[in-house]
């Protein structure tokens, strides 16, 4: 399989998200869609860090190394508002989501994720509804766009990528499957455009 960066230095992403606001406790998933056992070092992790003016849950140890020395090369984050008060708060369906593209990421393993990250700098992935309100939801599907930067936000960890997670509007999905990596690309222009990079928030309304 092939090798991407990988760190399971847990001291290196503490390092790396104390440059960005408080980092919190390590917890384990609210529920059982991160597939855990997936994960390359068999468990699953994740943390909580907190900004002046938003939350971030992040997945802490999907970049660790295989029994073969493999790894999935990237952590992966959503951050907004709602996630200031921690997992089980108005933000749990953005922890939930998190944690089923954990899952998905995981199951897909290191040559699946090393070719679409290769081909790619923005991936889409779709996930089932799980505590996402209502008109978010398109057939019991939430889609997601992984990697719209944030301005100053440093998109690696180490020598491992580190991805930001968008959940989408009905509309907004429309347009990635419709459009492939075009779609993709103007989405993430729209959401910069009106200035939501990369937050997560249940009010924000579509963009295209």
């Amino acid at each position: 399989m092939t090798s991407m960066g990988q760190t399971d230095d847990s001291s290196t992403r503490d390092e790396f998200w104390g440059q960005v606001g408080q980092v919190g406790a390590r917890r384990g998933p609210l529920g059982d869609a991160d597939e855990a056992g997936l994960w390359p070092g068999g468990s699953s992790g994740y943390v909580h860090v907190t900004t002046p003016h938003s939350g971030i849950a992040a997945t802490d140890g999907l970049s660790a190394a295989g029994a073969d020395g493999s790894s999935l090369g990237l952590e992966v984050y959503i951050e907004g508002r709602e996630l200031v008060d921690g997992a089980e708060g108005e933000g749990r369906w953005l922890v939930t989501a998190l944690e089923e593209a954990a899952g998905a990421l995981a199951a897909a393993g290191p040559d699946a994720v090393t070719a679409a990250l290769a081909d790619h700098d923005l991936i889409s992935l779709e996930i089932s509804a799980g505590d996402a309100p209502a008109d978010w939801v398109a057939d019991g599907r939430l889609g997601l766009l992984l990697g719209v930067e944030l301005p100053g936000r440093p998109q690696t960890i180490g020598s491992v990528r580190a991805l930001s997670i968008s959940p989408l509007r009905p509309s907004e999905l429309a347009v990635v499957v419709a459009e492939g990596a075009a779609g993709r690309r103007r989405l993430a222009e729209a959401l910069a455009a009106q200035g939501w990079y990369s937050y997560a928030d249940s009010t924000r309304q579509p963009v295209l």
